[in-house]
């Protein structure tokens, strides 16, 4: 059975996208390589990696639609978080009974 293991995310400031992940996440990187452009982040199974295009690492642009979804217990402690890195950051409560937190990174 496969699992998701990594999701990269290009960004164009890895220090200000870096803040931003460990703010969202309340997690810090478990590597951060400025000299390759790359900050990645170990949350159990599942490893978010930011990187800058060039630095060594994939040639995506950031920017665009990155879409993916984190599940934590209570999100209302994550949007209280969020709110100065991420003015748009907004709580939903979904019509099939779920809640979800719509935020954009600083890309």
């Amino acid at each position: 059975m496969f699992h998701i293991a990594m999701i990269k995310v290009p960004v164009t400031d890895l220090g200000r996208s870096a803040a931003f992940y460990t703010r969202l996440l309340d997690l810090d990187p478990a590597v951060i390589a400025p000299e390759f452009g790359w900050a990645h982040f170990e949350a159990e199974a599942l490893t978010l990696a930011i990187y800058v295009p060039g630095g060594g690492a994939m040639e995506r642009r950031p920017g665009g639609a990155v879409d993916f979804q984190l599940a934590v217990a209570d999100l209302h402690p994550v949007a209280e978080r969020m709110a100065e890195m991420s003015p748009g950051a907004r709580v939903h409560d979904n019509d099939d009974g779920s809640v979800s937190l719509e935020l954009s990174d600083p890309d």
